[in-house]
């Protein structure tokens, strides 16, 4: 599964796959205050996506221990990978907004761009606040990454706690911190005391385990319902989270240890950043043109974001981004 020192998870490329269809899905459809079934898929998976990339990105970091100039490498290797798309497509945004500024969903904030995008806060392109918000992260467990993570959860999550209570920050980079360390952190918990026994158990990777998965699945629908329709409370809200991020988790071991659709959500998992990047601006030229200029049906525009947000940023970023060294650093920040 690794070469050398580095080690390549089959298992979370395929979550990463799920976890961007989920945003694919989440950005074609439209919420809904009563039940319906579109409303509630895009309700669904806001629930946990999210929180399940912070979760992918610091079961990747795992835990280092690194030297003073080893943690001034990696803290540049995360500017290029992180800053250079955030400030670069941040650009592109608000030049688009300004040409189509009557088009845009969420009109440009001329007054105060440049704090807003410096403290990763109502940016012109709403998608980019991860990429903030996962540096910020990332900086914090490379400074301080002598600790265990299974404390820093801890102690994230009691930040996070407080933050609901409390704090109350949400928006810009405290509460991004706030509100995602304790799931990033998380993940380097999973991959260090969970990964290996979840591979071996029985219950997780038979027939028998398939079945609890697919009972599980419709239970925690259940529950994420609840949440959504009834009951807003910070311990279902977490703990919606959490369940979803680790059914994602299982599920992504299955089709990796039994080959369901492997191949398709592997592609889907290599190209996770370039869809989450490029995504955008497909979907809301599909938007602008088929909904507001064309005044077509909600469900028609709603299922052409959705198709061609995950397979024309593939195709574009296959032979267009990726065959350009400069576009490949100013968009996917490699």
């Amino acid at each position: 599964m690794g070469k050398g020192k580095k080690q390549y998870f089959n298992e979370i490329n395929i979550m990463r796959g799920m976890a961007v269809l989920c945003v694919v899905i989440g950005h074609s459809f439209n919420p809904t205050e009563t039940p319906t079934i579109l409303g509630f898929v895009k309700s669904f998976v806001y629930c946990f996506h999210m929180p399940a990339f912070f979760f992918i990105s610091g079961f990747l970091e795992g835990e280092k221990r690194r030297s003073f100039s080893e943690k001034k490498q990696a803290i540049v290797k995360k500017v290029k990978r992180l800053m250079v798309p955030y400030f670069f497509l941040t650009v592109v945004t608000a030049v688009l907004k300004i040409l189509f500024g009557a088009f845009a969903r969420n009109p440009l904030q001329y007054s105060t761009l440049v704090v807003d995008v410096l403290i990763g806060r109502n940016n012109p392109n709403g998608g980019l606040w991860f990429l903030y918000a996962l540096f910020i992260i990332s900086i914090f467990g490379i400074l301080f990454d002598t600790v265990n993570h299974a404390i820093l959860t801890g102690v994230m999550l009691v930040l996070y706690v407080l933050n609901a209570a409390v704090f109350k920050q949400s928006g810009y980079i405290i509460g991004f911190f706030f509100s995602y360390a304790w799931i990033y952190f998380m993940g380097g918990v999973a991959r260090r005391y969970f990964y290996a026994n979840l591979k071996k158990l029985q219950l997780v990777m038979s027939a028998k385990g398939r079945a609890i998965t697919v009972v599980a699945s419709a239970g925690y629908m259940v529950l994420a319902f609840v949440r959504i329709y009834s009951v807003q409370s910070l311990i279902l809200t977490t703990a919606v989270t959490i369940i979803g991020v680790f059914w994602l988790f299982i599920i992504a071991m299955q089709i990796e240890h039994y080959h369901y659709g492997e191949k398709l959500w592997m592609l889907l998992g290599d190209y996770g950043m370039d869809i989450y990047m490029i995504g955008y601006y497909v979907q809301q030229a599909i938007f602008v043109v088929c909904g507001k200029i064309l005044g077509l049906d909600y469900l028609i525009y709603a299922w052409l974001m959705l198709i061609l947000g995950l397979i024309a940023p593939i195709l574009l970023s296959k032979y267009i981004v990726r065959k350009s060294k400069m576009l490949s650093i100013l968009i996917l920040g490699r």
